[in-house]
């Protein structure tokens, strides 16, 4: 066996070894033949690169390589020129070098006239390169003029246009008419350093000192960029919107509000007839103002219903909604109507903790033994029990979207199981297998057997064990129920099944009977319950088997 081994591990050693140098020379061969047809097919190019370079590079070359040589040597000469002048005096040093750059200039002047042609173009593009980051690296604004003078440097026109637009916002109040500019501007492009430039702000006071109103120092509130009033105190402003924010957040400090419209205060110069007072401000900001909406038409709606409802007259309804109303009103119809709003409307956004139910699970298990029409709960399902925290944004009040932020589980549910059966019922033909099974499948004893018994002949035989009572007996072959009798004498309630080989059953004394006659049923289906009905001492099946017409021994075609 040893040997044998050995022959083999000899054997695949040379024929591996074999292998690769197979391999190896077959590689060889590739790229060789690879090189050679390499080298064929780019020889056209080669020898096209090498005719160009001949033509037109190689003299030049040789001769700059050349110039170059010379160029070296001439270095060495005069560095030993230049030790035996230091050695002669200061003054022979300067003289000797002098004296090397002029002879070399006028040797090498093919040499210095071709690094010139390259080195010039060279430096004018850094320069110009040089130039236009220096350009770039500036930064220019417009000098803007008024009467001659410089009322400062703007980045552009646009910042002018909106201290304009700021001027007019100021300077229109009650019992002012004078909404125009009286100064006009002329710009000059200027060179700054990017941080000197005029604001629209400043300009715009600059054009208010320019009016003839009286101005005073003052904060201006802007709602959606309209100037709804200027106070003199920022701080009594700051507070009063403030105070709105707080309201809306309801005591809560983990809440964030903010106003929904576009609210800006400017401190600046505004004429003394836009200053009023902080509490006419902060009458204005916590009061209502109207908006149209949309009303649906309801069941018991009418015109002067709809029109109490949103405090308006029949007038005013029908003309909002172009003379169509009347009282002959469809439910569901659209109606526009007005409605008040707050002012200023504020979103807040806060976070809500809340417990929530977990559904349960339906869990089906699956039962072979049982047909696809059984179905038992063996466990009740429950909800379980989460903590939600969602993100909430409410607008005036009222909630406008939610976003869930983590959700922590305090009781798993509990899932409810159900068993199924997957076994398909036979189909019934009424026709025995010709082998039957014992009827009551949960009771094994016989308490009586096919035998004389008091004279008599006891045609069956007796199933009990003394807690037979409304036991399952189930039909020992499939078949056709010839007849169902109830009775309280003789064998009381029993059914007869003909299995259609020749052969019946006949199951007594049964406290109920679960099938009619004519149905048919299969093996195994149950039919009755055990009882104790008709002559009958206690609580137990009889059960005959007849063959043919005649009644034989059930223990010949069954056992316990």
């Amino acid at each position: 066996m040893i040997e044998a081994n050995e022959k083999k591990r000899i054997r695949f050693k040379k024929e591996t070894l074999d292998f690769l140098y197979i391999l190896g020379i077959q590689t060889v061969r590739v790229v060789k033949r690879f090189v050679r047809r390499a080298a064929i097919f780019f020889r056209p190019v080669k020898n096209m690169v090498a005719a160009l370079y001949n033509r037109y590079l190689k003299r030049r070359i040789d001769r700059l390589v050349f110039d170059i040589t010379s160029l070296c040597g001439s270095f060495r000469r005069e560095a030993e020129r230049f030790h035996r002048a230091k050695k002669e005096g200061r003054r022979r040093p300067p003289v000797e070098i002098f004296h090397f750059a002029k002879k070399g200039a006028h040797n090498h002047k093919r040499l210095l006239c071709g690094v010139i042609n390259i080195a010039a173009p060279v430096i004018c593009i850094g320069l110009l390169g040089q130039t236009i980051l220096y350009w770039q690296g500036l930064d220019f604004g417009l000098n803007l003029m008024y009467n001659g003078q410089s009322a400062g440097v703007i980045q552009s026109e646009t910042v002018y246009e909106t201290a304009v637009e700021m001027f007019n916002g100021r300077m229109v109040y009650e019992g002012n008419e004078k909404t125009g500019v009286t100064m006009t501007p002329s710009f000059r492009l200027a060179v700054t350093d990017g941080e000197r430039y005029t604001a629209a702000t400043d300009l715009c006071d600059l054009m208010i000192r320019g009016s003839d109103d009286i101005v005073e120092e003052a904060t201006g509130l802007y709602v959606d960029g309209n100037l709804l009033g200027a106070v003199r105190s920022s701080a009594d402003l700051n507070f009063i919107l403030q105070n709105l924010l707080n309201t809306a957040c309801g005591g809560d400090k983990t809440a964030q509000a903010k106003f929904v419209q576009n609210v800006q205060t400017i401190t600046g110069l505004f004429p003394t007839g836009s200053i009023v007072p902080a509490e006419t401000i902060n009458n204005v900001l916590q009061g209502e103002t109207p908006e149209n909406a949309v009303y649906t038409v309801q069941l018991g709606d009418t015109a002067t219903s709809i029109a109490q409802k949103f405090d308006l007259s029949l007038t005013e309804l029908d003309g909002m909604n172009g003379g169509e109303v009347g009282d002959l009103l469809t439910v569901g119809d659209e109606l526009t109507v007005k409605t008040q709003k707050a002012f200023l409307s504020v979103e807040v956004t806060k976070e809500e903790t809340y417990e929530s139910e977990i559904a349960y699970s339906t869990v089906t298990e699956r039962d072979e033994n049982e047909y696809t029409d059984y179905s038992q709960v063996i466990q009740e399902g429950e909800n379980g029990l989460a903590q939600c925290v969602d993100k909430v944004v409410y607008v005036d009040g009222t909630e406008v979207s939610r976003e869930s932020v983590s959700r922590t589980t305090i009781e798993e549910p509990v899932d409810k199981i159900v068993v199924v059966g997957t076994k398909k019922r036979p189909v019934l033909s009424g026709v025995g297998t010709g082998e039957i099974i014992w009827p009551v499948p949960e009771i094994h004893r016989i308490s009586s057997l096919f035998e004389w018994r008091w004279g008599t002949m006891h045609n069956g035989i007796d199933i009990s064990n003394g807690n037979s009572y409304g036991k399952t007996i189930v039909a020992a072959d499939s078949g056709t129920v010839s007849y169902v009798r109830y009775s309280n004498v003789g064998y009381g309630n029993h059914v007869e099944i003909d299995h259609g080989n020749g052969m019946k059953t006949m199951y007594a004394h049964a406290s109920r009977i679960l099938v009619e006659s004519g149905q048919k049923v299969a093996k195994g289906q149950p039919i009755a319950l055990v009882g104790s009905t008709g002559d009958s001492t206690g609580n137990h099946l009889h059960f005959e088997v007849i063959v043919n017409g005649s009644r034989v021994n059930p223990l010949n075609y069954v056992s316990p």
